[in-house]
């Protein structure tokens, strides 16, 4: 009889409200399961989708004609290839492999070595593309290119120390000042004899290639220099390894792709003969 009371008897309120939130939980858990069913469904076809519009086309070619499966090397006759080897044959798989991204310096050496400096709109008139002929202190004249200042460079360097300039011109709102550039051979022995033993033996200073400059002792030092030390190289300018040791010069920058090419710090350079390496045949 008092079972029957029991279960008469009116619920406590707290127990209600208590039941009321389990109710109402378990049917946000069902409505967020139906969510997540119907969300992986649908990503699913979508998925399937895009792999047969890969894949299929892909198998087309393959498909049609005996042995036509060998045209996908690392393919097993009747095994259907993954899509990337199917798109890449059998090199890397880069679909399964995370390449490292290229550091900065090989960045800045990709961009100095290229020749998109062939044709530069700040010195329109310099074309590198002729290439250069002569000797060291005697490069002929349309080999040379002026850079303001009645200095010169050799006309692939000039073209790359115009793209420099015009950066730094947008970063000090004037132009990199210089104090040499390409010097002749009687240039070189008035340097020399001048100079001593900072001055490179006559007949061997990059400045006879047309490959260097000097910079205003104003501009070696402080803002700009650090400036130029960070944005040089992606022209292909550097204060080499030896201005900054055996000899201090922050003012003494050079175009690497060039003196790259001529072999200047090779170890044969300063012993040998003039080296004669003109690009025109």
């Amino acid at each position: 009889m008092s079972s029957d009371a029991d279960a008469l008897a009116p619920v406590p309120a707290h127990r209600s409200r208590r039941v009321r939130r389990i109710k109402e939980t378990q049917e946000i858990q069902v409505r967020t399961t139906h969510r997540r069913r119907k969300v992986l469904t649908r990503t699913g076809v979508l998925a399937g989708f895009a792999l047969a519009m890969v894949v299929y086309p892909i198998m087309g070619t393959i498909a049609p004609g005996a042995g036509a499966v060998e045209a996908v090397p690392g393919v097993v006759e009747g095994q259907a290839p993954s899509t990337a080897r199917a798109l890449l044959g059998d090199g890397p798989q880069l679909l399964d492999t995370e390449l490292p991204l290229p550091s900065p310096e090989s960045g800045t050496a990709v961009l100095a070595a290229a020749s998109q400096y062939d044709i530069s709109q700040y010195l329109p008139d310099c074309d590198p593309t002729l290439g250069w002929e002569g000797r060291n202190g005697r490069l002929s004249e349309d080999s040379l290119c002026s850079v303001g200042g009645g200095e010169r460079l050799r006309n692939d360097a000039a073209v790359a120390f115009a793209e420099l300039n015009h950066r730094f011109k947008l970063e000090f709102g004037r132009d990199i000042c210089l104090s040499d550039s390409y010097r002749t051979l009687s240039g070189q022995y008035a340097t020399k004899a001048t100079q001593g033993w900072l001055a490179a033996t006559p007949g061997k200073s990059v400045h006879g290639w047309g490959l260097a400059i000097d910079l205003c002792r104003s501009d070696a030092s402080g803002y700009t220099k650090s400036w130029l030390e960070e944005n040089g190289r992606m022209w292909g300018w550097v204060n080499p390894g030896w201005a900054k040791s055996s000899k201090w010069e922050p003012w003494h920058w050079e175009y690497l792709p060039g003196t790259d090419h001529l072999g200047v710090y090779e170890s044969g350079y300063w012993s040998s003969g003039d080296p004669y390496r003109s690009t025109r045949g």
